[in-house]
């Protein structure tokens, strides 16, 4: 059987070389060699003493070699005198080695396959003596384990590469897994894909291009629009945002086959896309990646800044880093359709504010920044058939729909209670919580019921409320006093839990000027800080924007508390009396 040497073994090998020497100075002869068989001839990575011509090429025309017949024999071939003895009658083997005695020993491989021949060359007739064989038998069998050691090496370092390759490939795809668990918008999403593939594959960009029908615009449903990544300037990328699914174009392509493009350089994709315009191209190597889940809905696209060949471990990483990417695009859109849709039921839901003779009512609905950014806050108020006027504002347990839903029946059945019932706003609080009894409504919620009455002589407001464990009341006093409206007492059990607990009214009265404020917890509730704390962030605010119409005090007070960034609704209702 014959193999041929594995790749690292090639001509003029140091360590086979050695081996050659040794067989010279131990066998005494003037040449030795360590041969290997190739389709045409035998090549010598080892070797000594060979003629200065040989000693360059290290090769010779395979049917000069003596070595083919110890490969083909898988056995020692020993000659004392290749001139007399009729199978090596070759006289072009005797006139260009100077060739007369020959010993060649097989080079075995871990199968017992001989893979190549160590053997030693005198130039006259030559008796090998027993010591001579036993010594050219030990040599060959160190060289025999070097060469499975070299491959038992070099497939450790392959494996280990292998090794390397997945356990890189597990570090991408951990941290896409992690960069893409905390994503919810498709901004979002295209944030993390490139900071992944920049950090973690070495790109230069990744970048997202959607099917504008699959983002909901069924009016031009045959473009690719590009996701940007506000935090990165790619030029070539905003000059091609908007890509027809029809042309001649790789991001279109890509998705018209579903099948990946790659290009080891911008000149290969250029030559392959010649009217695309080179001016704002950066980068060399590109792999254009088809986003699908059943059906392709768009591109991955992945820049490199050297010319490279994509691995094929490289092209298994990217592959996984897609799927990713895929359900992560998918899950974004569909949190979007799910938060337009509660946004919308959410809307349905706020009051429009009614005309109040002598009073400006101002209202401010804020979701929360996560969840399905609906909940269960609300506001509402209700002008009487006799004048009055009642205020409400509720926070139902909950940050989703159900909250939501909750939050729309009780808000329906106060609303309710407040236009028939000609009564302080206790008593409507109570009926609300048997009802909540009676209907099986199982969520709590807090509240304030208040009820303002006609204006006195000098435009002053008598004021009864009702706190079922909320917040109190704030109010804030022309001239920038604020005070919170508590008489140092609990308030009562929020609705929900017990319909047999008395309800309790207090009653103030504000002065002409002034502006009312009720809100919920979303508004100053932060996490690791005492509620006093944010009680008095509240009055700060209140303080410092007294003088603005109720609308811009609202969204200066929301802007000084909240931000941009927050965990929970707020519903504020604020009230400025004229």
């Amino acid at each position: 059987m014959t193999q041929r040497l594995a790749a690292d073994v090639v001509p003029a090998d140091p360590s086979f070389d050695r081996y050659a020497r040794m067989v010279t100075r131990y066998l005494a002869v003037p040449m030795a060699m360590v041969t290997m068989l190739e389709e045409d001839r035998q090549v010598f990575p080892g070797a000594d003493g060979l003629p200065d011509d040989l000693a360059q090429t290290r090769s010779t025309p395979l049917a000069q070699a003596f070595c083919q017949h110890v490969v083909a024999r898988e056995a020692p071939v020993v000659v004392t005198d290749v001139r007399v003895d009729g199978q090596f009658g070759d006289d072009a083997v005797v006139s260009e080695l100077g060739a007369i005695a020959y010993a060649g020993w097989p080079l075995i491989d871990e199968a017992g396959a001989t893979i190549g021949v160590l053997c030693a060359v005198d130039t006259e007739p030559r008796e090998w003596t027993r010591e001579d064989l036993d010594a050219l038998a030990d040599l060959a069998d160190a060289c025999s384990a070097e060469i499975l050691y070299r491959r038992r090496q070099q497939r450790a370092e392959v494996a280990a590469g292998h090794a390397r390759e997945i356990s890189h490939r597990s570090q991408v795809l951990l941290a896409l897994s992690e960069g893409l668990s905390a994503t919810r918008t498709l901004d979002d999403i295209a944030y993390a894909v490139e900071q992944i593939a920049v950090e973690n594959i070495g790109c230069l960009h990744a970048g997202i291009w959607l099917r504008s029908s699959f983002l909901g615009d069924h009016e031009n449903p045959d473009q690719l629009r590009f996701v940007s990544d506000p935090t990165v300037r790619w030029t070539s990328a905003q000059v091609n945002s908007e890509v027809a699914t029809d042309a001649e174009h790789p991001v279109a392509e890509a998705l018209r086959n579903g099948r990946p493009l790659f290009f080891r350089d911008r000149d290969s994709q250029n030559l392959r896309y010649p009217h695309l315009s080179a001016s704002t191209q950066v980068g060399e190597a590109r792999a254009l990646m088809p986003l699908s889940l059943g059906q392709a809905f768009g591109t991955l696209v992945l820049l490199w800044e050297d010319v490279q060949d994509v691995s094929a471990q490289m092209r298994i990483t990217i592959a996984a880093l897609t799927s990713y990417v895929a359900q992560a695009v998918q899950r974004a859109v569909l949190y979007q359709e799910r938060v337009d849709a509660s946004m919308t039921l959410q809307s349905a839901m706020l009051t429009r504010l009614p005309e109040a003779p002598g009073m400006d009512l101002t209202a401010r609905y804020r979701p929360a920044a996560v969840h399905d950014r609906v909940g269960g806050d609300w506001y509402d108020a209700v002008v009487t058939a006799s004048g009055e006027t009642n205020l409400m504002i509720g926070d139902v347990s909950g940050h989703d729909i159900s909250a939501a839903a909750v939050m729309g029946e009780l808000r329906s059945t106060l609303r309710a209670f407040a236009w028939a019932n000609d009564d302080l706003p206790a008593a409507n609080v109570g009926r609300l919580d048997e009802a909540m009894e009676t209907f099986g409504i199982e969520r709590f919620a807090s509240l304030v019921f208040a009820r303002i009455e006609k204006a006195d002589g000098d435009g002053s407001r008598v004021i009864h409320w009702t706190n079922a464990g909320h917040f109190p009341p704030l109010v804030v006093h022309p001239g920038g006093q604020v005070e919170l409206l508590d008489d140092g007492t609990a308030p009562d059990p929020v609705v929900g839990i017990d319909a047999s607990v008395p309800r309790h009214n207090q009653q103030a009265v504000i002065p002409r000027g002034s502006m009312l404020l009720l809100y919920t917890d979303g508004l100053i509730e932060r996490r690791d800080e005492p509620i006093d704390e944010g009680l008095q962030r509240l009055r700060i605010a209140a303080s410092r924007h007294h003088g603005l119409t109720p609308g811009r005090f609202l969204d200066e007070v929301v802007e000084d508390l909240v931000g941009i960034s927050h965990e929970d609704d707020v519903a504020l209702l604020a009230v400025r009396f004229g």
